[in-house]
């Protein structure tokens, strides 16, 4: 998705949410957008501030949700309470073992995503993203229980 594309999402989120457009808000966009792989908040922040975005780490708390509701950021909660964020692509597919904490990214088949979009179009939907992640137990968790 083009700068463009991102900004014009971003606007029609602000639009139909009745929330305020704001510059501050365009430039967390472009932090958050340099963002690859997995992030925690103080990782965002770092970047945020070192670029001159945010001065305080209360502004980039205040605003994350925008931008998870939005379909910018993924969140996910880990175990242990763990919170972990990362840029959405789109296609956002995890599996969690609870016992350990693996997470592994996985593919989702062909088939899984015929059925969302037949989802969308069923229910009226423009997608913006979509968050699956499966939560079980890893091969050496299975043997720790079976003991």
């Amino acid at each position: 998705m083009s700068h463009e594309e991102k900004l014009t999402q971003l606007r029609r989120y602000f639009h139909t949410s009745g929330k305020r457009y704001t510059v501050e808000r365009e430039h967390m966009l472009d932090v958050i957008a340099e963002m690859e792989g997995t992030f925690t908040i103080v990782d965002l922040f770092k970047v945020a501030k070192a670029k001159g975005f945010v001065h305080a780490a209360s502004t980039l708390y205040r605003n994350l949700f925008i931008f998870i509701d939005s379909g910018f950021i993924t969140e996910r909660h880990l175990s242990g309470g763990r919170v972990e964020y990362e840029t959405n692509t789109g296609q956002n597919a995890f599996l969690l073992c609870v016992g350990c904490g693996t997470l592994k990214k996985m593919r989702l088949p062909k088939e899984f995503k015929a059925m969302q979009e037949e989802l969308y179009k069923k229910h009226k939907m423009m997608p913006v993203a979509y968050n699956y992640l499966q939560k079980g137990y890893c091969s050496k968790c299975q043997k720790k229980i079976a003991k």
